[in-house]
This record gives structure tokens, sequence and C-alpha cells, in this order.
């Protein structure tokens, strides 16, 4: 049994010994527990481990060494996963601008394992902006597993759009209970059950 489900154990024997009645109505609790942890992909006792490393992320464009350029200004991409997964899985994936994923921007996928979005091709003046991607999986109760860099790890593929847009992408702000700054990249829901609100800078006195 899984070290997330509960488990009567010997507690339980000795319980349906003395009164089957009892024993028996806690055996259905504890399975009723187990089974419904399973279905919403959380443990009954602790976190479940993480899903297995999403297999590889395929993307919608031309490649030319090391880098990808996209027909217009739409990024799209698909992820494979063939590993064994539960149900109520959730995938995320990160785009930004330097391969290391200092500050990425973080898109929920839910269930789903594509992603649609608009990129745009120029940051200031005519600096055509090099984007780098990665994906991950996670259940509600587990922390993310290892996000898959698209093009692998020690090589990331940049990835540069075909359009005339000209934007600097804002900082990000994180997703889940990670933190604000948008610095914590590869959490997807977070790793805490609850962040708390920032406190409020203290002003010494003059």
């Amino acid at each position: 049994m899984s070290q997330s489900q509960l488990s009567g154990g010997q507690e339980l024997a000795a319980i349906k010994n003395r009164d089957v009645l009892l024993g028996s109505l806690l055996e259905r609790i504890i399975d009723g527990s187990n089974s419904l942890a399973k279905n919403a992909g959380v443990g009954v006792i602790g976190k479940v481990s993480p899903p297995p490393p999403i297999d590889s992320i395929q993307v919608q464009g031309t490649q030319s060494g090391s880098t990808v350029t996209c027909a217009s200004e739409i990024l799209h991409w698909t992820m494979t996963h063939n590993q064994s997964i539960d149900k109520n899985i959730r995938y995320f994936s990160e785009i930004d601008t330097n391969p290391n994923f200092p500050s990425p921007h973080v898109i929920d996928h839910g269930t789903s394992r594509t992603g649609i979005t608009t990129l745009p091709t120029y940051s200031v003046g005519s600096t055509k902006n090099a984007f780098y991607l990665r994906s991950y999986a996670q259940y509600h109760g587990s922390d993310a597993c290892s996000p898959t860099v698209h093009g692998g790890l020690g090589s990331p593929l940049k990835i540069q759009m075909t359009g005339s847009s000209v934007v600097s992408l804002l900082p990000s702000t994180g997703s889940g209970t990670a933190s604000p700054s948008g610095q914590q990249g590869g959490l997807g829901l977070g790793t805490v059950l609850t962040r708390p609100s920032p406190r409020p800078k203290r002003f010494s006195a003059k």
C-alpha cells in the first residue's frame, strides 16, 4: 500500500476480533478514504509521489541547428507522456527568454497535453526574441515532477517567432503557492498548502 494511504494495520485486526461490526465499519471508512484520495489525486497521509517526467515536447515549426522558427506568432506545442499516470493529473509549461528559466511565465494546461499561445517576434527595437520552453506534470497532492526541456536539459532549443509585434514581456509572478517573485519555476501548484501574504515593510523611526 502506498505510504500516502491509510491502513488499519494491527489495530484494525484487533478491533475486528473484538467487534466484527465496528471493525467492518472502520474498514469501509478506510477503504472509502483511500478511494476518495486516489480519485482526487491527493494522499490521506502526506503527499503522493509525483508523476513520472514527460517524455518529450514537440513544437510546430522548422528546426535549423539549435533554433526552431515558428511560421507565425502563434506557438503551438504538444507533450508526449506515455508513462503510467493517475486521474486528475495536471500539466504545466513554462516559457522564458533564458534557457536556465530563472523567471519563467507559467501556463497551466489542466489535463490537456496541448498548448497554444501567442508570443511577440521582437522586443525593444529590432532585437528578435528567443524563447525557451519546458513542461512538467503534477498531482494535486504531490510536488511537480522534474521539468522536461524542449530540446533536452543540456541543449535547449531556441524558439523564434515570425511576425512584426514588438513587446517586452512583463516580469513573471509565478504560480500556485510558489513565490510571487516569479523566481521559483517548476513548482506548478506549489509545494506548500498555504503561502502567507507578504508582511508589510517596517519603517525605522527617524
